[in-house]
C-alpha cells in the first residue's frame, strides 16, 4: 500500500467519512458459516446477533456465507428473520450450502437479500462480496462468471489507492476453482484483504502473495471455541494496521488479537502454482473445431437434432447452435435461472427454468410450442418418454405433461425435498430421486406410486444428484455417501449394495446396457460393472489422470460404440476405452466443474464447464 497513507489523509480531508467514521478505527463484527437449519444453527445465530445488538463500536456487520444448512426456502426465511433484528447495516453473500442445495436454484437468497453480491465504502476502504457456489453441481467452489465480470468491472473504476477488501465464502485458495482469476483481477487495484469462511476455524493464510482471512463458524458445536461467536475486525484507517478478535456470544471479546497484520504486508511478487493444463499437449489425437465462452455460467447439459446443439446458462437463456462451427442460430430468456438440461424429440426441445416453468421450444426457431407453469422454481430435468414429459420440481410433485400439447396427464404430490436429477424410464414406470433422501418409482399410465425406496440415513446421502440408468430388471444409483445400489425394477428392493467402487453421484450405463459406469471419488477412476448378474461385480478399472484429491462432480457418464466420456471437477474431460483398457484422450478445458459431455457422432463431442466454455471436440483412436 505505498500510497495508503496519504490516500487515508486526503479522504479525511475531503470528509469522504462520515460523522459515525471519524475517529482512526473502523470496527465491524464478522461472522460466518451460522448453518441456520442444522442442529442448534439458529439458536445460536439468534445469541450472537443480540450479542452485537449489546456492541455500540460495531458500524457493520458481514455474513460470509453457509447462512444455511441446506438451502431451503423456510432456512433462508428464517436466518434473515434473525439477522434483520441487527441496529447495524449488514452484508452477505451465499455459501456452498445455500446454492448447492437450494430448491430455488438460489432464486430465494437473491429474493429475500436483493442479490448475492455486494459492495460498498466505508472508512476509505471499499468493500465487495461475491457467491463462490457451486451452483447446483457439487465440486470445487466457482465464482460464477457473471459475478466475475461485475468484480473485474468494479475493480477497474476502483481508485487505485484505496484498499479492496473481498469477502467470498470460499477462500482464495484452489477449493475455489478459479481463485487465480479472481487473484488477477483483485490485483488491479490496491487489494488490503480476501475474507472468507468454509473451514470453521479462524485462520491466517497467505494466497498468491496477499495476507487472508478465514473466518470461525458461528456454530457453538465448532471445535476449540466452545461457544457460540464470531470475530470483530478492527482496522486503523490511518496505518492500515489489522487486528481480528475473537468473541464469544454473551461473554467477552478476546483481550488479544488473534492475528494482527498491516495491509503492506501483500507481496505480489509470491504467486501460488497455477492450473496445469500441461495434459493437453500430450494427446494430439484430438482437433478442437469450435469453442464458445459464454458470458455467463453454464450448469446444465447439451441436447442435439443432428444439425444444432442446444444448451442453457444459468442466467437463464436456453441458447441454440450450429453444431458444425457453433454459430449463434437462436436464444430464448426465461424468467429464472436455468439448471436444468435441454432434451430433444420430433422438433422441440423442452427445458425448465427457475420461473417456476417447462419450456418446449421449437428446435428450429426457438418459438415457444407451449409452456407449463408450475407452484415453484424448477432445477430438475426433463425426459421425453413414450409422448410424455417427465418431470419434477421443488413444489413436492412429480408430473406427466403431454408433448404435443403441453397438457397435464397426471401429477404425483407428495415427493420429499425437491427433485435435481432426470428420470429414466421403461415400458411401464418412470424413476426419480429427491433430496428428501427418497427414491420413487411411479408407473407411467396414471402416475400411481409403484414403490418408493428410503436411504435411512440424512437428506445430505439422497439419491437425488445422479441421474438414474435401468437395465436388465435394475435401477442403478450412485449417492454421496459413496455407494452404489441396484434395486429392483419392480419392486424396489436393494439387490446389491457397495462402496466398492466409492463414488460420488457420477454414473451411467453403456448403450447395450450390460456395463454400469461408475467414477470414483478418491482414486481417479473408471471402473465398469456388469450389470447382468445380482451382485457388485467390477470387471475393469481405469486409472484417469486427474490432479484432483477429491473429484466430487455428480455429473452423467456418456459413450459411443468405442468411447466413454467420462467429466470431472477440475475442467478435464477423458475418452475411455469401451473395454475399460486404457485412456484413449483427454483435454483440460477449465478448472472448474464439468457438466456433460454429449456423443455427437462416433469421432466427435460437445462438452461444457461451470464457467461458461462451450467446446466441440473431433477425434481419433
Amino acid at each position: 500500500m505505498k500510497h495508503f497513507f496519504l490516500f487515508i489523509a486526503a479522504v479525511f480531508c475531503t470528509c469522504f467519512c462520515t460523522a459515525q467514521n471519524a475517529s482512526d478505527t473502523l470496527t465491524f463484527a464478522y461472522i460466518s458459516d451460522t448453518h441456520v437449519g442444522s442442529g442448534t444453527g439458529a439458536d445460536d445465530l439468534e445469541k450472537c446477533v443480540a450479542d452485537m445488538v449489546t456492541l455500540p463500536q460495531i458500524q457493520f456487520v458481514i455474513h460470509a456465507g453457509d447462512v444455511t444448512e441446506f438451502g431451503a426456502d423456510t432456512e433462508l426465511a428464517l436466518a434473515k428473520s434473525i439477522m434483520d433484528r441487527l441496529r447495524v447495516p449488514y452484508y452477505i453473500v451465499p455459501g456452498n450450502h445455500d446454492v448447492k442445495w437450494s430448491e430455488s436454484g438460489g432464486n430465494t437468497f437473491n429474493r429475500l437479500w436483493g442479490k448475492s453480491i455486494f459492495t460498498f465504502d466505508a472508512g476509505g476502504i471499499r468493500f465487495i462480496g461475491t457467491d463462490s457456489g457451486p451452483n447446483m453441481r457439487m465440486g470445487m467452489a466457482q465464482v460464477p462468471r457473471e459475478s466475475l465480470v461485475w468484480l473485474d468491472s468494479l475493480v477497474k473504476t476502483t481508485p487505485k489507492d484505496m484498499p479492496i477488501i473481498y469477502v467470498a465464502h470460499n477462500p482464495m485458495e484452489k477449493s475455489l476453482s478459479n481463485w487465480d482469476h479472481v487473484a488477477d483481477i483483485l490485483k488491479q487495484g490496491d487489494i488490503g484483504l480476501p475474507m472468507g469462511g468454509h473451514w470453521h476455524t479462524n485462520n491466517f493464510k497467505n494466497y498468491d502473495g496477499i495476507p487472508a482471512i478465514i473466518g470461525r463458524s458461528s456454530l457453538s458445536a465448532t471445535p476449540k471455541f466452545g461457544g457460540p461467536g464470531y470475530n470483530i475486525v478492527k482496522i486503523n484507517t490511518r496505518t492500515g494496521d489489522v487486528a481480528l478478535y475473537n468473541r464469544q456470544a454473551g461473554g467477552a471479546t478476546a483481550e488479544k488479537p488473534w492475528v494482527s497484520f498491516n495491509f503492506s504486508d501483500a507481496d505480489r511478487k509470491a504467486p501460488q502454482s497455477r492450473p496445469d493444463y500441461s495434459i493437453n499437449d500430450e494427446y494430439k489425437n484430438i482437433e478442437v473445431l469450435w469453442q464458445i465462452q459464454d458470458t455467463g455460467d453454464i450448469g446444465s447439459g447439451f441436447a442435439y437434432d443432428g444439425i444444432r446443439v442446444f444448451y442453457a446458462t444459468a442466467p437463464g437463456i436456453i441458447k441454440a447452435v450450429n453444431a458444425k462451427d457453433g454459430k449463434p442460430l437462436w436464444e430464448y430468456k426465461t424468467g429464472g435461472r436455468i439448471y436444468s438440461f435441454p432434451y430433444y424429440a420430433s422438433g422441440r426441445v423442452v427445458c425448465a427454468s427457475t420461473d417456476g416453468s417447462v419450456y418446449c421450444l421449437e428446435a428450429k426457431t426457438g418459438k415457444v410450442a407451449w409452456e407449463y407453469k408450475t407452484e415453484k422454481g424448477i432445477v430438475a430435468c426433463p425426459l421425453v418418454h413414450e409422448g410424455a414429459v417427465y418431470i419434477g420440481s421443488s413444489c413436492g410433485k412429480f408430473y406427466a405433461i403431454d408433448f404435443k400439447t403441453g397438457k397435464e396427464k397426471w401429477t404425483y404430490d407428495g415427493i420429499k425435498g425437491f427433485i435435481e436429477a432426470r428420470p429414466c424410464a421403461d415400458k411401464e414406470k418412470v424413476y426419480i430421486g429427491s433430496w428428501g433422501n427418497e427414491f420413487y418409482a411411479f408407473n407411467l399410465k396414471d402416475g400411481s406410486l409403484a414403490w418408493k425406496w428410503q436411504n435411512g440415513g440424512s437428506r445430505m446421502l439422497s439419491a437425488a444428484a445422479n441421474f438414474p440408468v435401468e437395465g436388465y430388471g435394475k435401477i442403478f444409483i450412485t449417492t454421496p455417501e459413496r455407494a452404489t445400489r441396484a434395486l429392483d425394477k419392480n419392486t424396489g428392493a436393494e439387490i446389491w449394495f457397495s462402496k466398492d467402487p466409492n463414488g460420488r453421484e457420477s454414473q451411467g450405463i453403456s448403450l447395450d446396457k450390460k456395463t454400469l459406469y461408475v467414477k470414483t471419488m478418491l482414486t481417479n477412476e473408471l471402473v465398469g460393472i456388469d450389470t447382468q448378474i445380482d451382485s457388485c461385480r467390477i470387471d475393469w478399472r481405469c486409472k484417469l489422470p486427474n490432479d484432483a484429491d477429491m473429484d466430487l462432480a455428480p455429473a452423467e457418464i456418456l459413450s459411443n460404440k468405442n468411447a466413454i466420456f467420462v467429466p470431472s471437477s477440475v475442467g478435464k474431460i477423458y475418452a475411455v476405452a469401451a473395454d475399460g483398457s486404457h485412456v484413449i484422450w483427454a483435454r483440460k478445458l477449465s478448472n472448474t466443474v464439468i457438466n456433460h459431455i454429449l456423443p455427437l457422432s462416433e469421432d466427435t463431442v460437445v462438452a461444457s464447464t461451470m464457467d461458461g466454455i462451450v467446446v466441440c471436440i473431433k477425434y481419433t483412436r
